[in-house]
């Protein structure tokens, strides 16, 4: 796939690359797809860095190295390649591409914001407003992916607590447990560290004109609210697993108490007995 004259070494740790796509823009979409935990954009030296790419009439694609590719103006066709080719990158694939997508309109000195229908109003279609798009857009798709993740775990451990509160026991291995707080553990992780969400983008330092935009389009996809939101389901699954993990090892104690009491009461049964026969 054609990219523009810009390059950046093998091995980056930027934390976006962008590449600009040959042909005219196919579309006036920009969609989000989350592919996997991670993606190795050291294999990726045709990308660049998103300031650096060339400008032309082409589409856009840029690549998160948290797991996230983001389509501008992209056929079809040049989505199913270019997934295609990232494919031995993506770290920890997910079952199911995660999307999502909106329309992009370009109005000349128009007031930039989100119509009622959910298309984005942009001035123009410069590479800074396509990247804090793409970045609202992929961060939008992570949590989408977190809060079903959630759900899935709320769905697991619900039978344990009803079984907890109804019969005073957990009724289940230890193992189960600490699966779900690393489930628990590895969710909050992925959405504060890798993707950074509820701090402001870097793109922001640069070009501050951008700043009323970002808090257009982080409010349209209920940014913060969701990120609130999901890191208080987080709280209470940690404390659900908590309390189960406890019942568990004061159930292991209990059995150990009991076994040692066992123990001595048959020796003493055993010394009684051989002094009664002695």
């Amino acid at each position: 796939m054609p990219a523009s004259d810009s390059r950046i070494a093998a091995g980056t740790t930027q934390p976006v690359l962008g590449l600009r796509l040959a042909g005219e823009r196919a579309s006036s979409e920009i969609r989000a797809i989350l592919l996997g935990a991670r993606i190795d954009t050291r294999d990726l030296p045709e990308f660049a860095e998103p300031e650096e790419l060339a400008p032309g009439t082409g589409g856009l694609v840029f690549v998160f190295r948290y797991g996230v590719v983001v389509f501008f103006g992209a056929t079809a066709d040049q989505e199913r390649r270019f997934v295609e080719r990232l494919r031995e990158s993506i770290v920890d694939p997910v079952d199911g591409f995660e999307t999502e997508a909106v329309t992009i309109q370009i109005a000349p000195g128009a007031d930039e914001q989100v119509h009622s229908d959910g298309a984005i109003l942009l001035r123009e279609a410069s590479t800074e407003r396509l990247l804090l798009t793409a970045i609202v857009l992929a961060r939008s798709v992570i949590l989408a992916r977190d809060e079903t993740l959630i759900g899935d775990a709320f769905e697991r451990i619900d039978p344990l607590v009803r079984m907890m509160r109804a019969e005073g026991r957990a009724g289940v291995p230890a193992r189960r447990v600490m699966q779900q707080i690393g489930e628990v553990l590895a969710t909050r992780h992925g959405m504060v560290g890798r993707a950074q969400i509820g701090e402001k983008p870097d793109l922001l330092w640069d070009h501050p004109e951008l700043e009323r935009l970002y808090a257009r389009l982080e409010d349209e996809f209920e940014l913060d609210e969701r990120a609130r939101a999901i890191d208080r389901k987080l709280d209470a699954l940690g404390d659900a697993a908590d309390i189960l993990l406890n019942l568990i090892q004061a159930r292991r104690s209990t059995v150990m108490e009991l076994a040692i009491i066992a123990l001595i009461t048959f020796e003493i049964v055993i010394t009684l007995y051989e002094k009664l026969v002695g």
